[in-house]
């Protein structure tokens, strides 16, 4: 039987953000501050916008546009004029272009002024156009009269004391006096500059330099500085000018007053996912197995909004052509849209090594058995790589260079399902270049896959106190002895916990909060069964339950690190005697390790399968603390490795954090060593899976 397949795309247009409420990188507080200095700051005065290309300066100016209209006094005499240097590059005259929009956005406010004010000041323009304009006619004229063949700005220069540049001077002086006299500000907004060919984006900013230093004129230039820099000292290379020492950087600096660099998008794509796709006022939302690829490489310098944009426009598309050829396929639609993220993702990052990854299997065990590490040891290549030299030394360039971006993506439930899946992968390869993808995803084993055997321990609430603590010799920290279980979280929740604000301290924190407020854990667990059902089903060949998490003494899971802190800090307020903190993750190692830097495993050196909860065991959920006593830590601290990924407060790149311990949802010994660090995953703090759970620490007040 066919599948319905929902073709309503809902793709994202890349254009600048607006609206104040689809804000999620913070340019709402940079165009505050950002107004307030063109507001304050006396004329002439220009702010320089700069970023990499996709990196929103356009939503950046608009924002500060609109917070202009918001913050100016209702006395004051202000217009903003928005100008897109790209869309008149080819113009000869740019300055004639921009006074023609100065013109016509004073036109469209004139009824806000006082009629005079706006009559002299449109005359002054109005023949500041007829005397720029008719340079072009004296400069045609000479080139005719004289038959010459050199430059027009040598032929400018030769008609710099003739009528028409005293006249274009005159002008200049008489707009500034009046603009000047009745207090009237015009900012001007230049858009698009580095999009522009670099001679016209250089005549433009000749242009700009005639009217920079004017009285009542404010201007806002967004451009990617190094661009622009590179326009100008080409410029100057090219006129043979070697008297000349002021270089591109230089003449950028003396035109721009406030230089603003946009900063790293660092710990904010989920939110700016979630707005891209509010502001495009659907009720769909991003797919999970989709977004968390997207957050997999948000740290990522060269990833900007408008390469995230193309790269889920992209996967969507793919994603779709696939369903609607492919409509009796058995694969869930998060699987497609997994492979789909994984595979565009890479082709889009990494395409010199993309197909040496979807094809060949010495590879993808290579980078198995490496991203289990923290550190990329190229020696360890030579045992695993049956690739040629040329293949080689483009996949070692790239884990060289690369390899936290490459680990954080095959950290993923879909990075790791789309390397388990050999002919999936090669087949979603194929099908992105030839559009042709026959189905052979039955009877796929995972490499993870071990035989089963029981050895659980069935306890009794009764048996067990879930709040007790031990103290970690030679440390100042104890810790609690087992993972913090539903019933304990449920008293978070029941003293009002995602309401009180108090216990939700960084900013970050409280954004999340806004849009994740929950009364119940049954209310959390329901989202955990619509979100990761399907994929559950399709790994486990079985349904997803809320009967088989929500025990009171199983660990509480589906808790981002923000959850877990304000867990913390809600002990904190109701315990005089103890502060109470997430571990670092030196704090866990030295725990997991008992002190012994040479140890494996947290009861001694040899893998045991029946010693911790892990999929070979194939509960395929988390088990009850206290079910695998022989696993503890030898300080006596219970699974501190399987059952679930336990948050650490230790940042990775300042933006992620770290996940120790492994999980039932793994297998591998390689996962649950707690030497040298092989079982160290990261994660961003707003992400909430099955598997992850927390410890608590505290300390003496």
């Amino acid at each position: 039987m066919s599948k319905n397949i929902n073709l309503d795309l809902n793709l994202i247009a890349d254009e600048a953000i607006i609206n104040f409420e689809h804000d999620s990188l913070d340019f709402n507080t940079y165009s505050e501050v950002i107004t307030e200095a063109i507001l304050k700051t006396p004329t002439p005065f220009t702010v320089g916008i700069f970023a990499d290309a996709g990196k929103g300066k356009t939503s950046l100016m608009k924002f500060i546009e609109k917070q202009i209209v918001l913050t100016k006094k209702d006395d004051e005499k202000i217009i903003s004029v928005f100008f897109n240097a790209w869309k008149f590059e080819n113009d000869e005259h740019p300055l004639l272009d921009l006074c023609s929009a100065i013109e016509r956005c004073i036109q469209k406010n004139r009824n806000i002024f006082e009629e005079d004010i706006v009559v002299n000041i449109l005359d002054y323009i109005k023949y500041l156009k007829y005397a720029v304009a008719n340079i072009k006619v004296q400069l045609d004229t000479l080139k005719i009269d004289n038959n010459v063949s050199t430059t027009d700005e040598t032929l400018e220069k030769q008609l710099l004391n003739q009528s028409t540049f005293f006249q274009i001077f005159e002008l200049l002086k008489g707009l500034e006096k009046i603009l000047n006299e009745e207090n009237f500000k015009i900012i001007i907004f230049i858009d698009d500059l580095d999009k522009c060919l670099a001679k016209n984006a250089v005549k433009l900013l000749e242009s700009i330099n005639l009217i920079l230093d004017l009285k009542g004129l404010s201007f806002v230039i967004a451009a990617d500085r190094d661009i622009i820099e590179g326009f100008l000292e080409n410029r100057r290379k090219s006129k043979h000018d070697e008297n000349n020492e002021q270089t591109g950087k230089m003449y950028l600096d003396k035109m721009v007053q406030l230089p603003f660099y946009i900063p790293s998008y660092n710990g904010k794509i989920s939110n700016l996912i979630d707005n891209i796709y509010a502001k495009t006022n659907s009720s769909d939302i991003l797919e999970d197995s989709i977004k968390n690829v997207i957050l997999s490489i948000s740290s990522l310098d060269n990833i900007t909004p408008r390469f995230i944009i193309r790269l889920i426009n992209r996967i969507k598309v793919s994603s779709k052509i696939f369903m609607k050829i492919n409509p009796n396929t058995t694969l869930d639609n998060d699987v497609i849209y997994s492979l789909f993220a994984i595979s565009s993702t890479l082709e889009e990052l990494y395409n010199d090594i993309y197909q040496i990854l979807v094809k060949n299997d010495s590879v993808v065990k290579y980078l198995i058995k490496t991203i289990q590490h923290e550190t990329y040891i190229k020696e360890d290549s030579n045992l695993y790589l049956n690739i040629n030299k040329t293949q080689k030394e483009e996949l070692l360039k790239v884990l060289e260079n690369d390899y936290d971006a490459l680990r954080m993506i095959f950290s993923t439930e879909q990075g790791k399902y789309w390397l388990e899946h050999r002919n999936l992968r090669v087949e979603t390869f194929e099908f992105l270049h030839s559009n042709t993808l026959e189905e052979n995803s039955e009877n796929v084993t995972p490499i993870y896959k071990t035989d089963f055997e029981d050895t659980v321990v069935l306890i009794e609430d009764k048996d067990v106190n879930e709040k007790e603590f031990v103290s970690i010799p030679n440390q100042n920290f104890e810790m609690s002895k087992y993972v913090v279980t539903n019933k304990w979280f449920n008293e978070f929740i029941n003293a009002n916990g995602y309401l009180e604000t108090k216990y939700w301290l960084d900013m970050a924190s409280k954004i999340w909060l806004m849009n994740h407020k929950i009364d119940s854990l049954d209310e959390k667990y329901e989202e955990m069964l619509e979100k990761e059902k399907n994929y559950y089903k399709k790994k486990y060949k079985q349904n997803l339950l809320k009967e088989n998490f929500d025990k009171n003494l199983q660990p509480v899971v589906y808790v981002t690190y923000y959850e877990a802190q304000a867990f913390c800090n809600y002990l904190s307020s109701i315990d005089d005697e103890y502060t109470y903190d997430i571990p670092t993750k030196e704090q866990w190692d030295y725990v997991a390790k008992a002190g012994d830097e040479e140890r494996l495993f947290p009861w001694g050196n040899n893998w045991n399968k029946n010693y911790c909860n892990n999929s070979s065991n194939q509960l395929h959920k988390t088990s009850e603390i206290g079910a695998f006593p022989q696993g503890n830590s030898k300080f006596g601290i219970s699974d501190m490795v399987g059952n679930v990924w336990s948050w650490t407060s230790s940042l990775e790149k300042n933006e992620y954090n770290y996940l120790k311990g492994g999980s039932w949802n793994f297998a591998d010994s390689s996962y649950f060593k707690v030497s040298n660090n092989k079982m160290t995953f990261f994660n961003n703090p707003s992400f909430k899976y099955y598997d992850i759970g927390f410890f608590c620490i505290r300390t003496k007040k």
